[in-house]
């Protein structure tokens, strides 16, 4: 069954605890977006869609078009 993970840049999950990348961690794409909606709710934000990548299939995530962080989909 594949993941979704939200990366923040401004609070990158390399730099919080294990059980804060936990919660960021979603079942569908869906859920994974209403995340970063609710942390960008007063800005235009947009999603690059999923994109290969060396590491993982990521959606690049913008907030009034400055690029804040990324959803990466991730075999379980």
């Amino acid at each position: 069954m594949t993941h979704y993970v939200c990366d923040l840049y401004g609070n990158t999950n390399w730099k919080i605890p294990v059980e804060e990348v936990a919660a960021r961690t979603f079942n569908t794409e869906q859920e994974a977006q209403q995340w970063f909606q609710e942390k960008c709710s007063d800005n235009s934000i947009e999603f690059s869609g999923f994109h290969n990548t060396e590491r993982y299939v990521t959606n690049w995530v913008y907030c009034n078009g400055q690029e804040v962080g990324e959803i990466t989909k991730r075999p379980t």
